[in-house]
């Protein structure tokens, strides 16, 4: 009696080989961007929790009775939050009496004071969106902050952004594109 040695033939290795490169080709692409659905999820949660912190922070304020600024609300995180006269959350350096005009320096001290994150933040002109070296640039105007996500940005997709009114308490995130050179389209 003879043995036979059973294996493969070269033309089922090959046939194997052909079926594996196929379904990598598939389904690749879809592996390569999890850090960027990781990302946008992470960036997601950061701006839910920067809504739900103002939230809080105004509830905490009208439990306390308070009718105007405060320098600081106890009750809330560090305890070194101050308002706005109607009661939301403004800066960690005092309040906004109308009149001080520090908006630059409060928008990145209330990202700090009512979030715990290890995003880096970074007051960054439209000029400098594509060439920024931070997480989440804002800017601002005379009664609002706006937090943009820069990965998607400098990747040339759609990003989320967050346009935070400390006068009402208003937090609006709405997607956004920008061009290459900074300007929303």
């Amino acid at each position: 009696m003879k043995r036979r040695i059973s294996g493969f033939t070269l033309i089922e290795l090959v046939v194997v080989i052909i079926i594996l490169g196929l379904l990598a080709v598939v389904a690749l692409p879809k592996f390569i961007d999890l850090q960027g659905d990781a990302r946008r999820a992470a960036m997601d949660g950061q701006f839910a929790a920067f809504e739900n912190a103002v939230k809080l922070y105004h509830s905490g304020w009208l439990a306390e009775g308070n009718t105007g600024a405060i320098d600081k609300l106890a009750s809330f995180g560090e305890g070194n939050v101050a308002s706005s006269p109607a009661g939301y959350p403004y800066s960690t350096s005092g309040i906004n009496d109308g009149t001080n005009g520090k908006t630059f320096e409060a928008c990145e001290e209330l990202w700090h004071g009512i979030t715990n994150t290890d995003f880096t933040i970074a007051h960054v002109t439209d000029d400098e969106l594509m060439t920024a070296d931070v997480d989440i640039a804002y800017t601002y105007g005379t009664d609002r902050c706006i937090y943009r996500d820069l990965y998607f940005i400098q990747r040339g997709e759609t990003t989320q952004v967050m346009d935070y009114t400390f006068t009402t308490g208003e937090v609006v995130v709405k997607p956004a594109f920008y061009n290459a050179d900074g300007t929303v389209q």
